[in-house]
């Protein structure tokens, strides 16, 4: 609080302060006068340095040309899952395209078949009128001659 003390005591204008604003200025001085004790000031915790990874390199035995010496049981192991996983992820993707193309199929099987029934509803429809209009037509043919 000494940085405070300094600026109640050298830069603030006390006189010109009202009574009350006045001991209350007083009474805060000798609040802060009162107080001798002395704290530290608070300082962050230090610390340690995160140490940087260090990337070693995995030597691997070379007995013939080009092929590499065969790893460890669990690493041959893991491997053949991961392949068998893929294989398996393959298979499945295809059957799911070959279910999707067979129900595309059906629908639009359906769908024709729909499409021709209606077409066909509706050329018996014209043709039926045709006739009635036909037949209208020939009775009022009958009607005007007679």
């Amino acid at each position: 609080m000494h940085p405070v003390r300094i600026l109640l005591t050298q830069h603030v204008p006390v006189n010109e302060y009202p009574e009350k604003m006045q001991e209350w200025y007083h009474s805060a001085l000798k609040e802060l006068e009162n107080k001798v004790k002395h704290y530290t000031p608070l300082i962050c915790e230090k610390k340690k340095p995160v140490p940087l990874k260090q990337y070693t390199p995995k030597i691997v035995k070379v007995l013939e040309f080009g092929r590499k010496q065969a790893g460890s049981k669990k690493e041959q192991e893991r491997k053949q899952l991961i392949q068998r996983h893929k294989r398996e992820l393959k298979g499945a993707i295809r059957e799911i395209r070959k279910d999707n193309q067979f129900l595309a199929r059906m629908q639009l099987s359906e769908i024709m078949e729909r499409d021709s029934a209606r077409k066909r509803k509706v050329k018996e429809l014209l043709g039926s009128l045709a006739t009635q209009e036909g037949e209208w037509k020939a009775m009022k043919r009958k009607k005007w001659k007679s």
